[in-house]
């Protein structure tokens, strides 16, 4: 059981002209599954290598267990990582499962007996003797998960494991992947640009920015209903947050777009200022088809088509664009009536940082 803690972590492959991440301090608990959820470039393969010792810091320290292996190689540190491309050598299926217990005093048929354990749990058994370099991109990766299993590492690492497999075979990637996450014992970090991968596996998640940093750490509801970030409410869910800027007028009155309405929580009033953000999400916006007293009038400019009836609608009105769930049919050049609902906004202030109520 390893607890994983990076403390001021930044890192820089220019010698400080950019950074790849930048002040990272997280702490990922021992015998849980973390997600690291962010855009592509972000820096989350760069936090990946650093934690298994691939790349050493430019600041900051790595610690496992309280212990700083921040100047340790990979070959001390008991970590096993799985890229986004599988990774395999130039040998047998047996071979590359083996391949991680060379130096081990294991006995050599316990060695193969624990292979043969590994191979079958990974639905491999059968391709024991193929070569893994003429095996399809779904089979090599159980051969590289496999590696990782072998060995009993403290900490496994997944790069992406499922953006390179074939598209139908990646349920079986997906869920052996689950069930390993399941086994007592194992941190497991799992590095995603994919928010449904991300709550599939993550009990917590990091979002992460394009500048390389650490919006938000917590549980998926935490991320999703209480954003930290503007960045974080709109890279969230599908479509994501619609956010909007918004002024406080005449004391308590708030208006956002076409939107006015009062606040009546005083501490939420002392902390907004003149101009700041609001956020709401598309299932919080209510609409009808005929007008009612206090909605406002959109157009319908622009219908994605979810299936089963379901649409995401894109409304007008103005410079104001709002993305919403609708259930039924409806057109574009439609007209609709709009309440968002006050008691589901999120505030944010100029440079996107949450505002708490």
């Amino acid at each position: 059981m390893v607890d994983v803690w990076l403390q001021n972590v930044s890192h820089s492959y220019d010698n400080g002209k950019t950074w790849a991440v930048s002040d990272i301090d997280i702490k990922f608990d021992s015998g849980r599954t973390y997600a690291l959820l962010g855009p592509s470039g972000c820096g989350k393969t760069t936090l990946l290598k650093i934690i298994c010792g691939l790349v050493k810091p430019t600041n900051g320290k790595v610690y496992l267990n309280n212990i700083d292996v921040t100047s340790l190689g990979p070959e001390k540190r008991n970590i096993a990582i799985v890229f986004q491309f599988p990774i395999v050598y130039k040998m047998s299926v047996l071979e590359n499962l083996l391949f991680p217990l060379i130096n081990s005093k294991l006995a050599k048929g316990e060695k193969i007996k624990r292979a043969k354990e590994i191979a079958s749990n990974l639905g491999i058994e059968n391709l024991l003797n193929y070569p893994a370099q003429k095996l399809g991109l779904a089979d090599k990766q159980k051969v590289a998960i496999g590696r990782a299993l072998i060995r009993d590492a403290d900490v496994i690492l997944l790069d992406e494991p499922l953006s390179s497999i074939e598209p139908e075979r990646k349920y079986e990637i997906k869920k052996l992947l689950i069930n390993i996450s399941k086994k007592p014992g194992k941190t497991m970090v799992f590095v995603t640009h994919d928010q449904t991968e991300a709550l599939t596996f993550g009990e917590r998640i990091a979002v992460m920015s394009s500048a390389g940093k650490i919006l938000q750490f917590g549980t998926f509801e935490e991320i999703y209903y209480r954003p930290s970030h503007e960045m974080v409410g709109f890279f969230i869910g599908y479509p994501g947050m619609n956010i909007f800027d918004a002024t406080l007028e005449s004391g308590d009155t708030m208006k956002a777009g076409p939107f006015t309405m009062k606040i009546s929580n005083q501490n939420l009033l002392a902390k907004l200022g003149t101009k700041f953000k609001v956020g709401i999400r598309p299932e919080h916006i209510e609409i009808s088809t005929n007008p009612i007293d206090g909605y406002v009038s959109f157009k319908v400019s622009y219908i994605e088509d979810l299936g089963r009836g379901k649409s995401i609608i894109h409304l007008q009105r103005d410079n104001l664009t709002l993305k919403s769930i609708y259930e039924g049919e409806i057109s574009v050049g439609n007209y609709v009536w709009v309440r968002i609902q006050s008691d589901r906004l999120n505030f944010f202030d100029q440079k996107g940082d949450r505002i708490e109520p």
